[in-house]
Order: C-alpha cells, then structure tokens, then sequence
C-alpha cells in the first residue's frame, strides 16, 4: 500500500499542475520538526514566522535560503502571528498562557509579554494607532491592546464568537466575523470600550464565518465561510457575489496589485480568486496532498507557503505562481526595455 501511495502522490500532483496550465505548481516540500498542527502564518521581509502549535514553537524561515533558521520555545499554544509594518517586531498569541510575546526580528527572541484577561486567538495590528486587536472566541470579546507609549488592555464583549478583524483605514473602523451568529460587526476605534456597541451588523446568507479582508481599492469585504468565498459592500451590507470553495475554507491572503485572493482549506487545497472590481471569479485551485489551512502568500516572490501533517509528519510546501511575474522580475524586465 505504501508503495502504490508514493507513486500515485506525485502523479496526483502532476496531473492537477497539468490541468490548471501550470499557473501553480509546487516547487518544494520541506521537513519541519515537531508534530503537525499550525496556526497562522506571518512574512517579515524574508522570513516565515510559523505558529507552529502542535510542536509548542514558532517557527522561523528563511524563504530565500529556504530553511528554518530558528525555533522559539516556551510557548504553549501559538495562534495569532503579525509584524509591524517595519518588519522589526513579530506579535504572537499565546493561547494557553494568555499573553501576547513580542519577538524581536534582530535576534528572534522574546523581548516582551503582554498579559490578557482571556485567550488570545487571531490579532489584528492597526499602524495608525500602534494597536493590536486580539479576538477572543472562547470568552466572546475583543481585547484591544495599545502598545505604544503605554501598554493597556480593554475587554470589549462581542455577542458571539469573534474570529477575525479586519481594518478600514478610511472609516478608522474595524470589522468582526462572528462565527456562530453568521454575521458581520463594524466597530469605530474611537468608541471600543467596555461599553461598546456595534455601528453596524452585517447577516450573511453563508454558516460559519472565519477569515476576513477589507479591500481599500474597492471598498469590500471578503469573507470565508463553510464552502465559499464572499464578497460583501459594507456600506449597504449586501452580498455581491460569492465562489465556491473546499469545505473548511478558513485562511485568506490578499494581493493589492493583482486584486487577488489566496484561500487555504482544512484539507490542504489553495484556491486562487481574482477579485478585479470587488466582484470574485474563481481562477484556479491545487490540493497540496497534505493537511492543513495555514498559509502565506509572499506578494514579491509570487510564492505561496503551507504548512500541514501528511502520515503523522510535519512538511512545508512551496508553490510557485506562473504566468505572473515577481516584483523582483518586473524590475529586471523594465530594466531589460530600457537598454
């Protein structure tokens, strides 16, 4: 059996390459110490910052040398990862032991631990107002964090389960999916408090809402839901239209200049979602072979990155984006015109 199983793995890789014209194809699949189990996934210029639960670390990977390059230990249950936008500190939820660690880029080390009244579970950081909005599903709120000049925590309760928080610049609000209500909340950052109201519920026509993005370009939300992806105007609260996608699609990466989504699923599967115009078309999808929905799409290198278990192992996949160029080939091709 196993035998049949390592021929039919790589044929089953090939032929889905084949069928999707070689838009997305996997270039590398990596060994990762400790027993599969991720969360989310970060970028800090060239590094991968894994939550990598299952093994009790967070992970770093150096995607151009393409190897981890350290592990950071002591941490029980690795969930949420995001950096600042100077790529100098990496915010980690914690989950079993209600904190916040602060990892410095320069050394990888943990600098700082901010301590919640509750679970930290997805984080969301607002550069605006050096914030940090960590959801909280098992007590139903949102801890909002400010880091900057002081550190202070306020719980602000949400009826539901938050999971993800997604950012409006323009209207200095934040979005929240509530997964067991099946719907949308708008919060102005300059009312979150204890005492805080939603501006805004938004219901969908979809069960179990997870990952979130908020388009600035064209103003929409998109969300991921059971079997689909939506795409939602949050002025009127209206669907305005939706693809489907595996069941347990729960992660999404967005791509500004290509009006792009990246979607990862529960069985491995990446979907790819043009999103020209805010309206979603399906492009193209690939089942990795392995388990797991954490991803992260590398916007320069054009390059998808997946953790997951496959026979009780923990691997890395890398895929490759062809027919589209990297910002790094964009430069040597307007250069190549110019002489």
């Amino acid at each position: 059996m196993r035998i049949l199983r390592s021929v039919l793995f790589p044929l089953v890789l090939l032929l889905s390459s084949l069928a999707w014209g070689e838009k997305l194809r996997q270039i590398a699949i990596l060994d990762i110490p400790g027993r599969p189990g991720f969360d989310t996934l970060a970028l800090a210029k060239n590094f991968l910052i894994i939550a990598h639960n299952g093994a009790g670390t967070v992970d770093i990977f150096d995607t151009t040398r393409r190897r981890l390059v350290a592990h950071i230990n002591g941490i029980g249950d690795a969930r949420g990862a995001v950096t600042t936008p100077a790529a100098d500190k990496v915010y980690i939820a914690d989950y079993a032991n209600r904190v916040i660690d602060v990892i410095s880029t320069q050394n990888w080390q943990v600098e700082d631990q901010i301590n919640l009244p509750a679970p930290p579970d997805a984080l969301t950081y607002i550069p605006d107002s050096k914030m940090l909005i960590a959801t909280s599903p098992i007590s139903q709120t949102l801890q909002v964090i400010t880091t900057q000049p002081l550190k202070n925590v306020i719980s602000v309760p949400i009826e539901g389960r938050p999971e993800q928080v997604a950012f409006d610049p323009d209207r200095k609000s934040i979005f929240v999916t509530v997964q067991d209500r099946n719907e949308l909340l708008s919060y102005r950052l300059d009312s979150l408090g204890p005492q805080a109201k939603p501006a805004q519920q938004i219901p969908l026509t979809a069960s179990e809402p997870t990952a979130l993005i908020f388009d600035n370009n064209s103003k929409r939300l998109y969300v991921a839901v059971r079997y689909a992806v939506l795409s939602v105007d949050p002025d009127t609260g209206n669907e305005i239209n939706r693809v489907p996608t595996p069941a347990g699609t729960s992660t999404l990466w967005f791509d500004p200049a290509g009006s792009m989504l990246i979607a990862g699923s529960t069985d491995g599967t990446v979907s790819v979602i043009k999103a020209a115009g805010g309206r979603l078309t399906n492009d193209y999808e690939m089942n990795t072979g392995i388990k797991g929905h954490a991803l992260a799409y590398d916007t320069e290198k054009k390059q998808i990155y997946l953790p997951g278990g496959r026979e009780g192992k923990s691997k890395l996949v890398i895929l490759k984006q062809f027919g589209v160029q990297s910002q790094e080939e964009q430069t040597k091709t307007a250069s190549a015109k110019l002489k």
